[in-house]
């Protein structure tokens, strides 16, 4: 949905029609590709091979057709030319004659739009730098970011977009369906290069003619490759693409500098409000999708799709201050009672642990916290936040953290930290929320906890460091079903990487860090880590998100309904 309205068919062809003695007969050379828009003013990014003919000219087509005719007859008329003497074949050449040479240089938009292009940039087809750029006239044409294909790995997941021939079914299909773009997918199947040396992706994503100049895309949406060529055959799995760093050095020698246009901002700003059930502010959105790029192919269907929505009452409304309001005031009741039980604790607990070499204020080996007792916090060390003072557990975290020193980054919850920058409150760090000395269990293992153990006896999992809850998961569908998770305001992670994830999901369309769920600038928030197979809310159908708050009743979906589904309950 987000990159479709980029992605447009090329025409690089030429057909001549030709007349022998009284008949007319008419050959063609070139054909259409796939190309996509990399800047709103309409520079498009596609293969050399697409618009090969049309970048060697008018002669040379006249030339290539002539001779194609000459080929034709000679085999349909094999048996007679035979016979002919060389005075019959030369007056039979005489008359052929050209009648008409039609030159077909043009895009066409997915709402049937038709735009004249010039070639600006040159590869060299059949080759590593297969690649071409051309330029129609528009403005504020929606765009596609172009990604580092160096970065690429073998099994990275990649979808393909474009217009496969094949896919045209003309005799079935209407026009407008003919103008939809085919949607294939597959991963990296090898990194190779090319004889000339530049870098090739071999993919297992089928394309075929037509597909040609199409984009290959990462989960992220950044284009890798260009689809170039594949297998002739029957077997597929040996396709290939150009690779994104070709490309760029087309780009630079042009001089052009891609950028997403304002298009692209609204048009996602209208999906994300439109997957959210905010039928009436994404109606906005795409009206001034259209009003931006009037030849946009997707504003009116999914302007049509949010009024149906809305008639059949499935929007949901904003709620006075919003939900983000109600759960800053559960925090701060919580934060208060949370801190009064930390002054009991220190009154009447047992002495803190000190800890042990390289883990301060952890668990001693093979030892716990008496049952109800929360564990101490991480003691005071450099970057790290001091510990819990009298009078309150420390607030969740806000933006601004101190600047970190030059360290490897990881990736946490949609936020980059290094080793020495202070985790969100109630999170250790990774090497601290492994299996401890003498046999313990991760910090982060799922246990239930409460009466008995187990899902029957209605246990909450701690997820960290006993953080105070603010409400819960229940697993209703998945190996997890019946199972419930407390939910606290610094964010717990479902995945399928023990040690790390505090939900731990054991089923392979589970990505080891899947799913951050906490409170982000007061409001609870779901973030994707960037996952293979997707974080959805309440329905697969809505897409696949990257950051969405959420609401009491809300679902969260990890990957595919039987591998997690998650029912959010605050308070």
């Amino acid at each position: 949905m987000q990159a479709k309205p980029s992605v447009v068919r090329v025409w690089g062809a030429y057909i001549a029609t030709y007349s022998v003695f009284d008949a007319k007969i008419t050959q063609a050379i070139g054909g259409t590709g796939t190309g996509f828009f990399i800047t709103p003013d309409g520079y498009i990014a596609t293969n050399a091979h697409v618009v090969s003919d049309i970048h060697d000219g008018d002669k040379v087509a006249e030339q290539a057709t002539y001779e194609m005719l000459l080929k034709d007859i000679e085999k349909e008329y094999s048996k007679e030319i035979a016979r002919m003497s060389e005075a019959q074949i030369k007056d039979l050449l005489s008359h052929i004659k050209l009648v008409n040479l039609e030159k077909r240089a043009y895009v066409v938009l997915p709402n049937g739009d038709k735009l004249d292009y010039e070639i600006k940039q040159y590869g060299k087809p059949g080759s590593g730098r297969d690649a071409a750029i051309i330029k129609v006239k528009t403005e504020n044409a929606p765009t596609l970011p172009i990604g580092d294909s160096n970065k690429t790995q073998i099994a990275d997941q990649i979808v393909v977009i474009g217009y496969p021939g094949v896919a045209d079914m003309k005799v079935l299909l209407d026009e407008k369906s003919q103008l939809q773009a085919s949607i294939t997918d597959g991963a990296i199947s090898s990194l190779k290069k090319a004889t000339t040396g530049e870098p090739i992706l071999q993919i297992s994503a089928p394309i075929t003619h037509g597909n040609s100049g199409g984009p290959a895309l990462d989960l992220k949406g950044n284009v890798v490759g260009l689809a170039t060529f594949g297998n002739e055959s029957e077997i597929q799995g040996f396709n290939f693409l150009v690779a994104s760093a070709t490309l760029k050095e087309l780009i630079k020698d042009g001089k052009i500098d891609p950028k997403p246009s304002e298009t692209n901002k609204l048009w996602q700003a209208g999906l994300d409000l439109y997957w959210a059930d905010r039928y009436t502010p994404a109606i906005t959105k795409f009206q001034e999708v259209e009003a931006s790029y009037p030849q946009h192919s997707e504003a009116q269907l999914m302007i049509r799709q949010a009024t149906a929505a809305k008639k059949e009452g499935k929007e949901k409304k904003e709620e006075g201050g919003g939900s983000g309001m109600i759960i800053g005031i559960v925090i701060g009741v919580l934060v208060v009672v949370g801190g009064g039980a930390f002054v009991m604790m220190r009154k009447k607990g047992p002495p803190r642990p000190q800890g042990h070499p390289g883990q301060p204020g952890m668990p001693p080996p093979g030892g716990g916290y008496p049952p109800g007792a929360y564990p101490p916090p991480p003691q005071q060390q450099a970057g790290y936040p001091p510990p819990p003072q009298q009078g309150g557990y420390p607030p969740p975290p806000q933006q601004g953290f101190p600047p970190p020193p030059a360290a490897p980054q990881q990736q946490m919850y949609g936020r980059v930290h290094s080793p020495s920058q202070p985790p969100p409150m109630g999170f250790a760090p990774p090497q601290q929320m492994s299996a401890q000395a003498g046999g313990g269990p991760p910090i982060a293992r799922t246990v239930a906890i409460g009466q008995g153990q187990g899902p029957a006896a209605g246990g909450i999992a701690p997820t960290a460091f006993g953080s105070l809850s603010i409400g819960s998961l229940t697993a209703t569908r998945g190996q997890l079903a019946g199972q419930r998770f407390a939910l606290t305001a610094t964010g717990i992670i479902v995945g399928r990487q023990p040690g790390v994830a505090h939900v731990l999901v054991n089923d392979h369309r589970a990505s080891g860090k899947h799913v951050w769920i906490g409170i982000e600038q007061g409001r609870l928030v779901a973030i994707d880590q960037g996952t293979t197979n997707g974080t959805y809310i309440n329905d697969v159908n809505r897409g696949r998100i990257t950051r969405q708050e959420l609401r009491d009743g809300d679902v969260v979906i990890v990957g595919d309904p039987d591998c997690l589904t998650l029912q959010v309950k605050l308070g």
